[in-house]
Parts: structure tokens; sequence; C-alpha cells
């Protein structure tokens, strides 16, 4: 089953709209941000700025406008300021992290956005010296590096 094919089936499962299989790289930002259960104004304003610039690159990418502003804030309504269910995140992250036609440049641009999510904010203070990024967003984020196939090695 294709990328498209799989998305179709969580659309009837989940009521996605179309315009949310273009949303599709916003979904680890989203993870990360809903990692500590709440969607912080510091992630948020991350968040929206990649929204923008994923806009551009989608449109720039079809060479005509696929996205519109009412389209991003319905995902945004529905994936930013609800927290979506933790089966649809891991089925919508399945497909992103098979999808083997993503540009290295995007991959880069979706793991720099992910790693200023995590450290945007913390849930207490004080933090410890290596507490401002929390465990579990390690992890992901480390899990991430291994999905793009991205090491330390590689130019960002």
């Amino acid at each position: 089953m294709d990328k498209q094919q799989q998305f179709e089936q969580l659309a009837r499962e989940f009521d996605l709209k179309p315009a949310d299989f273009y949303f599709l790289d916003l979904i680890p930002l989203i993870e990360v941000m809903w990692m500590d259960g709440k969607n912080q104004p510091g992630e948020l304003k991350i968040l929206y700025q990649f929204v923008l610039e994923h806009i551009v690159y989608i449109d720039q990418a079809a060479g005509s406008q696929v996205l519109t502003v009412e389209d991003a804030n319905d995902f945004l309504d529905r994936f930013a300021h609800q927290r979506p269910a933790q089966e649809l995140l891991t089925e919508l992250h399945n497909i992103v992290a098979r999808e083997a036609g993503i540009a290295e440049q995007r991959k880069m641009d979706v793991l720099e956005y992910c790693l200023d999510i995590s450290a945007a904010c913390v849930i207490h203070y004080p933090y410890g010296i290596r507490e401002r990024v929390r465990c579990d967003e390690k992890a992901f984020l480390l899990k991430l590096f291994a999905e793009f196939n991205i090491s330390p090695q590689k130019s960002a």
C-alpha cells in the first residue's frame, strides 16, 4: 500500500481532510510538541513558523497554490490546538517514516524544527543541566535521526 492509500484509509477512520495529506511533514513536530501533554505558546510559535514555510515549500514544489491559510488553520485546530489521538499520530508518523522520497534538506528542516520545539519550553524550573529537553523527547529525536537516515557526520 502506498503513502496515498495509507492516508486515505486513515482519512476514513479519523475523518481527515484531503488537504491534511500535504501537512504530513508536520507530524513529527506535532508529536514532539505534545510529548509533555501540553501545547505551550513557545512551541506553537515555532510550529506556526514551520507551517508558513511549509505552505510556500509545497506550493513551489507544485508550481501552483495547493494549500491555503484556511487549510493550515483547520489542520492546526485539529492537531496543534487539540491533542489528536495517539493512534492517529502513530499511524501518520509511520507514513512519514517510510517515505523514501523526502529530500535530505527537507528532513533536516523537520529535524531542526523538532529540536527547536524540544528546547523551547520546559514544564518545571529549575531544571538540571541536561534536563532542558525531556528524556522522551530526546529518545523521539534520536528515533527521527535514524528514520531519516541522518547521522552527526552528515553536514546540515
